[in-house]
């Protein structure tokens, strides 16, 4: 592969955001690089200008080697002898200077070979140390994409996690719910059959009481008509005065009749409204005291 000025120039690296390398230094040796090769490129084509013209100048006494041409070759001689030396480099070391034709085919064949293994040499040079860099940014690049892999890798995993803990969380809520939903229907229908279970219990005891309190009052009522229909009002001996007195006991009969009810029912004055006499109301017999109110 040919790296040439162009080359050098328009070279450019990818930014790397971590484990980088610092983009001023690397843009500075680029700089560097570039003037170093268009200084190689300058004295190569210095070179290649000097070999042009020595080769035009040493091409004369070449082509004349007979021993007519020596006057010639003479004549030319001051001529070359005058003319300026010509230097492979600027520099203090590698100094040639040039004083014949053979002597300048040399010097341009040692100018040409120093200035190419200087060139391949700083080609070398360059090209290792871009390939160094180029490996060093694709480790580096490798590097960041392994980093985040490895992190995209953890958020999936720590998101998943977090992902599943929620769904545990929230199916563990919703399970407990229910039990407690369940429990608490539990409860309440057990107690809503306890209440109805006493509701039942209670109506049972009322309706029992009803009815047994039904049949004693009944059996009370049914004792005492039983008694009021066997049983006599009058004493088993009634005084003589009774049977003395007929005419005026069947006489006496209708008022005996109208107040006996007032004295069962406690009113006041119920056996003194017909006669005016003023006899007490409270007495124990109010039929014989009617029975004798004629005789008084």
């Amino acid at each position: 592969m040919t790296l040439s000025l162009d080359d050098v120039r328009n070279k450019r690296f990818r930014m790397a955001r971590k484990s980088g390398y610092e983009v001023l230094e690397v843009d500075e040796f680029v700089d560097e690089v570039e003037a170093i090769f268009e200084q190689l490129f300058e004295e190569n084509r210095n070179l290649k200008k000097q070999v042009e013209s020595l080769k035009a100048t040493g091409s004369a006494p070449a082509a004349t080697p007979s021993e007519d041409a020596k006057p010639a070759q003479a004549a030319q001689q001051p001529a070359a002898a005058q003319a300026p030396a010509v230097q492979a480099d600027d520099r203090p070391t590698e100094r040639i200077v040039v004083t014949t034709g053979k002597e300048a085919s040399t010097a341009v064949v040692r100018l040409v070979e120093l200035s190419t293994e200087q060139a391949e040499r700083l080609l070398a040079e360059a090209t290792a140390e871009a390939a160094q860099i180029r490996e060093q940014a694709t480790s580096s690049a490798q590097q960041v994409t392994s980093e985040a892999h490895t992190r995209a890798e953890k958020v999936e995993t720590e998101a998943r996690a977090h992902a599943e803990r929620l769904q545990a969380d929230a199916q563990g809520r919703s399970e407990s719910l229910d039990r407690d939903v369940e429990t608490r229907r539990t409860e309440m229908f057990s107690d809503l059959e306890q209440q109805r279970e006493q509701l039942t219990s209670t109506v049972h005891a009322l309706r029992r009481f009803e009815a047994t309190y039904r049949s004693n009052l009944t059996h009370h009522l049914q004792g005492q008509i039983d008694v009021l229909a066997s049983g006599s009002e009058e004493p088993a001996d009634p005084p003589a005065v009774l049977a003395e007195a007929p005419s005026a006991r069947q006489g006496a009969a209708p008022a005996a009749a109208e107040t006996h009810p007032a004295a069962d029912a406690g009113s006041d004055g119920a056996a003194t409204g017909g006669n005016g006499s003023g006899a007490t109301a409270t007495s124990d017999t109010p039929r014989l005291d009617a029975l004798l109110g004629d005789q008084r």
